[in-house]
């Protein structure tokens, strides 16, 4: 065995694949354009020709943007994904079309483990992983593994934060308050062009309707923070996903954090540094972090 592993991190608008030293080093990646394939099939099948046209690599860990059963290595549910493609992201499936042994894995997990590993959180005894970007998603890494049962744990986006709207169209959930979707569609009702981003820097050039989107924004996300720590007694933090890169929106939810965190959990919150390539570098220490015996990251 080379020792070289493939990650492959799935979503609704890109298929991304990198090549990997069991170290975590990422050796060589390419992506494609989700709207541009029939079928995830071909995609995988381009991607594995371009970052591993030798076959060097004997398995791989795949990031998929859902619900996936552990144990039956299937995607059960995935909303950002076009329509037909869950069939073909199986673990089965995607091992058949890259010709080396595949594990599934949830996108925000996989992302988890790599920060935990070889990003903000190594060397740290547990961690939690937020992604705040298009959705939320969420993983809870404890003593180099991950937290899990069937199904993925620390569905993060999916939890309700205002019970009075809370329905199961998503109303009323994390997601549907603290996203950049959410931020997105506050900025078409401000009449404020280019999306979450252009929000996010109109409030940081002072408008105040911004401004209180992104503070009403924040306190939600901070919510959410506290009822992680309160679930899984972490003691660190991670949050990444490009809502929180600019216009002091991290400060926000961590000032915020801080008051409502009781002290004796001394949790600390830090940005997350592997960016695009934390679930293709997680994928490197995916097996281990999924076994029972796994070690201090």
């Amino acid at each position: 065995m080379s020792g070289e592993i493939l990650g492959i991190d799935i979503g609704g608008t890109h298929f991304r694949m990198g090549l990997c030293s069991a170290e975590g080093e990422l050796l060589k990646h390419e992506t494609l354009a989700t709207d541009t394939l029939s079928s995830p099939a071909e995609g995988l099948k381009q991607l594995v020709k371009a970052v591993d046209p030798h076959g060097r690599a004997e398995r791989a860990a795949a990031g998929v943007p859902g619900i996936v059963d552990y144990e039956s290595q299937s995607l059960l549910y995935a909303p950002n994904l076009p329509r037909g493609f869950m069939e073909g992201l199986s673990a089965v499936a995607i091992s058949n079309a890259i010709g080396a042994e595949a594990i599934l894995v949830n996108d925000a997990d996989l992302a988890a483990i790599g920060e935990a590993y070889l990003g903000a959180g190594a060397g740290r005894q547990s961690m939690a992983y937020v992604t705040i970007s298009t959705g939320v998603g969420a993983g809870v890494v404890i003593g180099g593994r991950l937290m899990r049962s069937r199904y993925s744990i620390a569905e993060l986006g999916h939890s309700y934060i205002d019970a009075a709207r809370a329905d199961r169209s998503g109303t009323g959930s994390v997601e549907g308050e603290a996203s950049g979707t959410a931020l997105g569609r506050r900025a078409s009702e401000l009449k404020i062009d280019g999306g979450a981003a252009g929000l996010v820097e109109k409030a940081g050039d002072g408008d105040a309707a911004a401004q209180k989107a992104i503070a009403a924004f924040a306190e939600i996300a901070a919510v959410a923070l506290v009822n992680m720590v309160h679930l899984f007694s972490v003691e660190l933090l991670v949050v990444g996903g490009g809502v929180i890169l600019g216009g002091g929106v991290t400060e926000l939810i961590e000032a915020r954090l801080n008051e409502l965190t009781p002290a004796y959990f001394a949790v600390e919150l830090r940005q997350a540094v592997l960016g695009d390539d934390a679930a293709l570098r997680g994928a490197s220490q995916a097996h281990l972090a999924m076994t029972a015996g796994a070690r201090h990251p």
